[in-house]
């Protein structure tokens, strides 16, 4: 398997040496394509007069019938056009501009004295761009359709073909004879000079790019060590270790996260534990009373009568609930609570509910009102998840409720929401204690005993069933000098 900082270092040395390519062959085109235009263009900048005259002549005589002897044409063309050229930059050339020196048929310069200085040294550097006499005897004329008209007959391959236009398109082509020396330029040896140059630079670039990558790679690959030590601490089950990056990348914002979650582990590991702990000594308290009042019937400390069988039965009921409970709240957590949801009345709900509960709270001699609106309330629920969590409210404030005392349930609906709150009189609970009321087996034992009440699952089962109708829990204190918990469900659409 190939380690990540190998993997890192053959992608970029593949997109450098992708890019060097690309490079490579790009200019070597483009330098070729250019170069070779801009040979073109300075060997045929001479021609400029003639072109102009073989163009304004078509265009009005509409053919090439007009030409008659090319070649003293070509010439006295193109002597003529320089010369206005010259006239027309005196500047550039100076004036009086000398005669130019004699050129022998096959175009050797006639020894003349001449003054040399520098407006005829520039003079010659302008005639030196002229062809020798014997090339301008190579000037021929073609049609549209590359038909020879006049001059001598030469290889298109070995000659410039400048396209001829009127009225936007082509009537003929000019061809001018490659110069000898430009022919020079595509022997082999100089193209293969060239490519030998751009090889070598390129080879040099590739190097740099191997040695830049190694490093580049090493670095990032270092960071990204530091967050695999993080995760392997974290499957040790070490969450206080921190990692610590320097930047503004998202390296740096993923070990952040990453101390994020090792803070939530160990909170979750806290909580378990927590858990585990408390699930075992409200299983011990019940286990402990039954085998003590059994022992005793065992050993004749307490006979076997009516008073001893209903003092087991209620430790095995406790015992029962807890269990019950504690598998209500595993469903839930696991999703494993099935829900049957369909569109129903709440207050009808909310009413045998209370009903159901009443003769339990007359007996503890506490008082229990209900407040609902005159209309039905609609909403879509589960009928029996929805009076397990009345039922639990209920007993909740049951078992925590002073006697004599009160327990007020009241509904309405505001902004098509369903607001149900059952509140009581003393105890209260302090505030601080509020959000961990729905934690498991929490209980605020400054005013909530034990011997009250269940295990503190009660409302953590509740919480669940509430979240799964897409309503929310609250708690606060109450008027009437206890605790209220008011839950909100949404209402049904068909009825809002």
């Amino acid at each position: 398997m190939l380690k990540l900082r190998l993997q890192f270092f053959i992608v970029m040395l593949v997109i450098f040496s992708l890019l060097t390519t690309g490079l490579y062959v790009f200019i070597k085109l483009s330098f070729k394509q250019d170069f070779w235009k801009y040979i073109e263009q300075k060997e045929t900048r001479f021609a400029q007069p003639l072109i102009v005259d073989l163009t304004k002549n078509f265009h009005e005589q509409k053919s090439w019938e007009w030409i008659s002897d090319w070649e003293s044409y070509v010439v006295a063309k193109l002597e003529s056009g320089t010369r206005e050229y010259r006239k027309a930059n005196p500047k550039q050339f100076g004036d009086p501009i000398p005669e130019p020196p004699s050129l022998a048929p096959d175009g050797t310069l006639i020894h003349q004295e001449i003054i040399i200085n520098e407006q005829t040294q520039r003079m010659f550097r302008e005639w030196r761009r002229m062809p020798p006499m014997f090339a301008l005897r190579f000037i021929f004329l073609l049609d549209a359709d590359r038909e020879l008209i006049a001059g001598k007959k030469q290889d298109l391959n070995e000659a410039f073909l400048i396209p001829l236009m009127d009225e936007n398109r082509v009537v003929g082509y000019l061809g001018i004879p490659y110069n000898p020396a430009v022919r020079d330029l595509q022997d082999a040896d100089f193209a293969q000079g060239q490519e030998h140059k751009l090889s070598l630079i390129i080879l040099i670039a590739l190097v740099i790019a191997g040695l830049a990558s190694f490093p580049l790679a090493h670095l990032l690959t270092k960071r990204i060590n530091y967050l695999v030590r993080q995760v392997n601490l974290f499957s040790a089950g070490n969450y206080r270790e921190k990692v610590s990056l320097k930047g503004h990348d998202e390296l740096t914002e993923l070990a952040q996260h990453l101390n994020n979650l090792g803070e939530t582990l160990e909170r979750s590991e806290n909580t378990r534990r927590q858990w585990v702990a408390d699930i075992s000594h409200e299983l011990r308290t019940p286990i402990a009373v039954l085998q003590a009042e059994l022992e005793a019937v065992e050993d004749g400390v307490r006979p076997m009568d009516s008073d001893t069988v209903t003092r087991l039965i209620s430790h095995s009921q406790r015992l029962k609930h807890l269990v019950n409970d504690l598998y209500e709240l595993s469903l839930t957590d696991l999703g494993g609570m099935t829900y049957r949801k369909n569109t129903m009345d709440l207050a009808s709900l909310l009413q045998e509910s209370v009903n159901n509960m009443q003769p339990q709270f007359s007996l503890q001699d506490i008082e229990l009102k209900l407040s609902l609106p005159n209309s039905p309330v609609m909403i879509f629920g589960d009928h029996n998840r929805l009076q397990q969590l009345f039922v639990n409210l209920l007993k909740n404030s049951l078992q925590y409720t002073n006697a004599p005392g009160i327990t007020l349930v009241s509904l309405k609906v505001e902004q098509q929401q369903a607001i149900i709150s059952v509140e009581d009189t003393a105890p209260g609970v302090a505030e601080e204690h509020h959000e961990k009321l729905f934690e498991r087996l929490y209980r605020a034992d400054s005013s909530r005993h034990r011997t009250t009440g269940g295990a503190g699952l009660g409302l953590s089962i509740c919480k669940n069933i509430v979240t799964a109708h897409e309503g929310k829990i609250t708690t606060g204190n109450s008027e009437l000098g206890g605790l209220k918990i008011t839950i909100n469900l949404p209402c049904a659409k068909d009825h809002l």
